[in-house]
């Protein structure tokens, strides 16, 4: 094996455990793979940090739902990263590199960013995971802000202190945290993808 080559996920599955995959044994991630993660992780990290300065006043003017509304912003390196390199795992990857990122730049949340980032992270890549990865546009991208949505509010229902609140306004967060979840992590992220392979960077889905 080249030593900038390494296995995705179902190559190191027998050929019966494939057949999960689609039957085809996925492509390798290769260093080009890793670079693109990482540039991901960069762009995302810094406008993470950008977010903390419209995050303060926006709370005073909404309170918690400021959370929810800049939600969606803050899982897009994953579905983003999975969604160009098409391999299993990257939505992680994706996800919490760009939390690494964020501490390094000085975020506001500090070392809790890491866990937030792996929690955010399996929610988007257990999107892709329950279609087989054998889809990587809306029916993928839709699934993907479902779950995330899912996993992260189950997480943070007891982080963010939701528990305490009345049944109608977690609800109510919920669904802002949806809406803005589908907006940002699929409708946007299909877009950049899509102009990406307008401008070949990528290859089509």
């Amino acid at each position: 094996m080249n030593q900038r080559d390494f296995p995705a996920i179902p190559a190191l599955l027998p050929p019966d455990r494939r057949a999960f995959f689609g039957g085809k044994t996925m492509k390798h991630l290769t260093l080009k793979d890793i670079i693109f993660i990482m540039l991901i992780a960069l762009i995302f990290g810094a406008l993470f940090v950008g977010t903390d300065v419209i995050y303060a006043p926006l709370y005073l003017v909404i309170g918690p739902f400021a959370n929810e509304v800049l939600f969606g912003l803050w899982i897009m390196a994953g579905p983003l990263a999975i969604a160009i390199l098409r391999l299993p795992g990257t939505a992680v990857i994706g996800e919490v590199l760009a939390a690494v990122a964020e501490v390094l730049f000085g975020g506001t949340f500090g070392a809790a960013t890491l866990i937030s980032g792996l929690v955010q992270g399996a929610g988007s890549e257990l999107g892709f995971l329950t279609l087989r990865y054998k889809n990587w546009g809306w029916p993928a991208l839709i699934s993907s802000a479902f779950w995330v949505t899912v996993v992260s509010f189950a997480y943070e229902i007891f982080k963010q202190g939701y528990i305490h609140l009345a049944l109608p306004m977690i609800l109510a967060l919920f669904c802002t945290r949806l809406v803005s979840d589908l907006l940002f992590g699929a409708v946007l992220v299909h877009y950049v993808v899509r102009l990406l392979v307008r401008a070949h960077a990528i290859q089509p889905a």
